[in-house]
């Protein structure tokens, strides 16, 4: 049982420079201290998707972000959400004309029962994810939302060539079929140091399904996997295939980076990603299965080998944590530590002790924690220093050879 330390919201209002209100919330302010209003009205702006059938918007505050939505979406529906009871009382006070009083919007305290239909824009200031704090029960699905915007944002030109160009290379996508071997979900974490050596001795018994990041580690070892995973949209992802030779199968989503796909010279297979219009367009018109992507590689692989049939699957260097500042596995091709991180904090490890994490693999880590919930898949972890996921049983490697016995022999 995980343990949360819940965080109490303080709301502040005071005066900012130009006479109007502002508010602040546990010392992170809200909106601008010079000129409030102005600052909400320019992100909403900035934000705001006309194209979207509804829309979320995540802090209700003083009702600033709230007015200029309410004026830019036309009648179409508005949610929008606050924290407290305090947050909502202080809303009502600086908003004592009822503008806000429309039918198409909604001021809700509990979102599971807030129905929400077709495209939905979330529309989330960064603010308010600092301002609740680490401890609040929402920070961490808050935190997961920004980040994959702003990922999303910053490379949304670059999603957008690769796919189109990827598209006309006209490879096939997945179908779903029985598999019988068990599958290893191979990423870049610093356990594979010391896992690498049972992949080696049971790489005939098993399928490797590995990481782009990963790759030269395995094949360094001697190792020659199934397949490679794809998913990055950047340049930077030719350093993991140069010079390898590797000419098994590569899975790539739909907006992975062009050129490391076009020089792959095995087979390739195109993955549809869910959430990405262009993609579920495109899946829908070829009856194909669409992957979640989790953000990362590593969980877009899992989602892989569950669309692909896969009943066991055995992760090997997903570890979401590390000891230290080293990151990632050594000859892999992340080339990161996490020394000048301010965002490190700890998680629980799978030997009970506790490790680092960073924000980014927090995310990874609660995309796991969710599709454990619900999969159907038997998942077993080999991380001994890797972050605690449930329903992943810690694995050693007699038992990974076990696992295979048993399943070789239709046991399981």
């Amino acid at each position: 049982m995980r343990k949360v330390r819940l965080s109490k919201l303080h709301w502040h209002v005071e005066q900012a420079k130009n006479g109007e209100v502002t508010l602040r919330l546990n010392e992170v302010f809200i909106y601008s201290k010079y000129r409030p209003k102005e600052d909400a009205v320019r992100w909403i702006d900035a934000e705001f998707d006309e194209e979207a059938e509804s829309y979320l918007l995540i802090g209700l505050g003083l009702g600033y972000h709230l007015r200029e939505l309410i004026g830019k979406s036309k009648d179409k529906p508005v949610t929008v959400y606050y924290f407290d009871k305090n947050e909502y009382e202080l809303f009502l006070n600086y908003n004592r004309d009822l503008w806000w009083k429309k039918e198409c919007v909604q001021i809700v305290h509990d979102l599971t029962q807030t129905e929400l239909h077709g495209n939905v824009q979330i529309l989330l200031p960064n603010v308010w994810v600092k301002g609740i704090g680490e401890n609040h029960p929402l920070f961490l699905t808050l935190e997961v939302i920004k980040i994959n915007q702003l990922s999303y944002k910053k490379n949304a030109e670059k999603l957008e060539d690769n796919f189109f160009r990827n598209k006309a290379l006209k490879d096939e996508s997945i179908k779903k079929q029985k598999q019988d071997k068990v599958a290893c979900l191979v990423a870049a974490g610093p356990s594979l140091n010391d896992t690498v050596s049972w992949l080696k001795e049971y790489q005939y018994k098993v399928d490797i399904y590995v990481v782009g990041a990963a790759l030269k580690k395995l094949l360094a070892n001697g190792i020659v996997p199934k397949a490679t995973i794809l998913s990055d949209a950047n340049d930077g992802t030719l350093s993991q295939f140069q010079n390898t030779h590797f000419k098994g199968d590569m899975y790539y989503l739909s907006t992975a980076n062009y050129n490391s796909v076009a020089a792959h010279k095995g087979k390739r297979y195109i993955l549809y990603q869910q959430g990405y219009k262009l993609a579920e367009k495109e899946a829908e018109k070829r009856n194909a299965p669409l992957v979640e992507t989790g953000g990362s590689v590593g969980t877009t692989t899992f989602s892989l080998l569950e669309n692909l049939g896969y009943e066991i699957v055995v992760l090997f260097g997903q570890d979401l944590g590390f000891v230290g500042v080293q990151t990632h596995a050594t000859l892999s091709t992340s080339g990161r530590d996490a020394s000048n991180d301010v965002f490190v904090r700890k998680i629980e490890a799978n030997d009970d002790s506790y490790i680092h994490t960073t924000a980014i693999f927090q995310t990874f880590w609660y995309w796991y924690e969710q599709k454990m919930e619900t999969t159907k898949v038997k998942v077993f972890n080999t991380a001994t220093k890797g972050a605690k996921i449930r329903n992943t049983p810690l694995i050693s490697e007699e038992k990974f050879k076990e696992l295979i016995v048993r399943n070789e022999k239709g046991v399981l």
